[in-house]
């Protein structure tokens, strides 16, 4: 039962098509035919029935029914069950159709065939060709590489911000260039100062472009912009133009299009106008390749580089700063371990190459000698004539001495546009770039000037300025700290570290027994003592730890002499001891004694043992002589006693 309404169907999509519906009449008129009594309706029907089998026939031989060629594929393929279906049926199962919109309009519907999926169909009008499946190609698999510069120092290492500045806008360049289907992009800072157009990064498909990083302004199309900060499209560079209107080529390049847009940063004027830090410029080979909608897009680039810009200038400032304070720290410690002006001038000079680039340094103070104004520290990193070292300043007309009068800062960008004397009418410099001198002043008064030269216009920027300012502010409070240091033991009269007189009460002290014994006739007798290998000392064991162990030794022999006696530290590393009615035979054997002690004692310095051992120099008093013999005496035999090697005590 369940075949019938299959069967039904069959026979129902026969009928529907032009070879059914023929039969179907040719079946009819035979029946009727059959039933009719008379001969001429005989006739009429077996007419019919001849000229539909005629049409039936001619049908079938048109849409190749009994042609060759259908004959012989059917025996060849027995057992294909495909078969043409002509219109669509209305079953629900999904198959693999083939139709082939080709086909001739036709009013027995559109041949459609099923196929296997493992194959691949030629359509035809009139057959189906089945041919070898071609593999699709494989979509292509993207790596971390595609994403993410696996090898790129910026992620590797903490470089500075100029280098990570400029990584990102050749990034950023190379992804416009693309979107604009540009020939070259590039960005060019815009120095006002030195009126330059300075190339920062660029993406370019030509080998002409510019060689150098800076060019002057002119009257390129860059430069106005720069100047103007008004963007430019131009849509047809004639040949002969080019020349004129582009200059980041070497050599004609063949551009036709340009366009160029300002890229703003917080610079104003004197006069208020907002200019623009740099410009962002795109060209083309093609004509018309840019207009008013490319305005738009690089206005969106134009606004992530100036925050490219303020996030750069964030980090350079915070950088400076870090070392500035790091050069502050370094100052202040090496003054510590060498508590004097030489080793604060010599500090001083080695931090401002760390965060100042120049040629020329020299530091100007008040020399006693000369009663006046000199050069006491000079730095020449350059062959270029320059005052030496020593050399007087002319406090009045100067620009040194207008920097300590007025104690403010003098900076000239151009020495050749702005002419001036630097130290004195008669010196001699050939270096004309530029100039920065700098007062070293504290709270209470100015010590000198430092300055700075460099044989390029305009080299130094306001924030190098501003960093070289605060680290000779830092080296003139160490200055004081000296000087009042050295006020304070001018008044005080015993040394704080050694426990004895120190220099000059010690030497007042001796003056006073030299006329004493001359007066009532006594013996005195001076020894100086110093340590073996002082310089080996004090760089192994630092500054403090060399104080330390002269704490220890000065212990040891001030227990050694009389209360009557008198011992002073004369020197930083050397101790003098004066001998009361003593002979300097005497004096010999008292000195021998105390040295013998001393290199028989280990001290304990920072933790680790030590021993030290002493060389001392023997005068004693004889006729006519006064203090500044019998001083000069003893340091001249402690002298030979040390060039000896050591460890002896000689008499002179």
């Amino acid at each position: 039962m369940v075949a019938l309404p299959a069967m039904a169907h069959r026979i129902w999509k026969r009928i529907r098509t032009v070879q059914g519906t023929i039969a179907l009449a040719l079946f009819i008129a035979l029946i009727i035919g059959l039933f009719l009594g008379s001969p001429v309706g005989r006739i009429v029907c077996g007419v019919g029935v001849v000229a539909l089998g005629g049409y039936l026939l001619v049908v079938l031989r048109r849409d190749g029914v009994f042609s060759p060629d259908r004959l012989q594929r059917g025996k060849r393929q027995p057992d294909d069950h495909q078969e043409e279906l002509y219109s669509q049926h209305s079953r629900h199962d999904m198959k693999t159709l083939l139709f082939d919109d080709f086909q001739p309009p036709s009013s027995q519907g559109y041949v459609v065939k099923e196929v296997t999926e493992q194959e691949t169909v030629v359509p035809s009008t009139k057959s189906a060709v089945r041919v070898a499946a071609v593999p699709e190609e494989k979509v292509k698999e993207f790596e971390i590489g595609d994403f993410f510069d696996l090898d790129s120092d910026v992620f590797r290492n903490d470089l500075e911000p100029r280098s990570e500045f400029n990584f990102v806008m050749n990034k950023l360049l190379a992804a416009m260039k693309e979107v604009l289907f540009a020939h070259s992009v590039a960005f060019f800072w815009a120095n006002r100062e030195k009126q330059q157009m300075v190339l920062e990064a660029r993406a370019t498909m030509s080998q002409n472009f510019m060689l150098v990083k800076r060019y002057p302004f002119g009257d390129d199309v860059v430069s106005q912009v720069a100047r103007t900060g008004k963007p430019q499209v131009l849509g047809r560079i004639s040949p002969l133009a080019e020349a004129e209107l582009i200059a980041h080529y070497v050599v004609k390049e063949g551009i036709k299009s340009l366009v160029v847009v300002p890229v703003y940063y917080l610079t104003e004027t004197s006069s208020g106008l907002q200019l623009p830090e740099g410009v962002l410029v795109a060209d083309s080979k093609a004509e018309d390749a840019f207009g008013p909608e490319t305005l738009s897009l690089m206005g969106q680039f134009t606004k992530v580089i100036s925050a490219l810009i303020k996030s750069y200038t964030n980090k350079y400032d915070l950088l400076l700063e870090s070392e500035l304070l790091a050069s502050i720290r370094r100052l202040q410690d090496r003054v510590k371990s060498e508590r004097s002006e030489e080793a604060v001038l010599g500090a001083l000079a080695d931090e401002a190459v760390k965060l100042v680039n120049w040629d020329v340094l020299t530091v100007t103070m008040y020399s006693e000698q000369q009663h006046g104004w000199a050069i006491q520290k000079l730095v020449n990193r350059t062959n270029t004539l320059y005052p030496p070292l020593g050399a007087s300043v002319d406090f009045a007309e100067s620009l040194v001495g207008k920097a300590i009068r007025t104690n403010t800062v003098v900076h000239v960008g151009d020495m050749d546009a702005e002419p001036a004397i630097r130290f004195s009418r008669d010196e001699l410099i050939t270096m004309r770039g530029s100039f920065l001198c700098v007062p070293m002043s504290s709270l209470s008064r100015c010590y000198g000037a430092v300055t700075i030269e460099s044989a390029g216009k305009y080299h130094f920027s306001p924030s190098e300025t501003e960093t070289l300012y605060r680290l000779v502010e830092n080296a003139a409070e160490l200055l004081e700290v000296l000087y009042m240091n050295d006020l304070v033991k001018e008044h005080i009269a015993v040394d704080q570290l050694t426990g004895s007189l120190n220099r000059k009460h010690f030497r007042k002290k001796l003056e006073e027994e030299v006329v004493r014994a001359e007066d009532f006739g006594a013996e005195l007798s001076l020894v100086h003592f110093a340590i073996d290998g002082t310089p080996e000392h004090i760089e192994r064991m630092g500054g403090e730890g060399f104080e330390s162990l002269l704490h220890r030794v000065a212990g040891i022999i001030r227990s050694s002499i009389h209360s009557y006696d008198a011992m002073g530290r004369t020197d930083s590393t050397a101790l003098s001891v004066l001998l009361i009615n003593m002979a300097a035979s005497d004096a010999y054997l008292w000195a021998e004694k105390v040295c013998k002690q001393i290199a028989s004692t280990v001290f304990s310095i920072n933790g680790e043992g030590c021993a030290v051992t002493l060389s001392g120099g023997v005068c004693g008093l004889t006729d006519g002589m006064n203090a500044e013999d019998l001083i000069a005496r003893a340091s001249q035999v402690l002298q030979k006693a040390l060039e000896s090697g050591g460890n002896r005590v000689l008499v002179f």
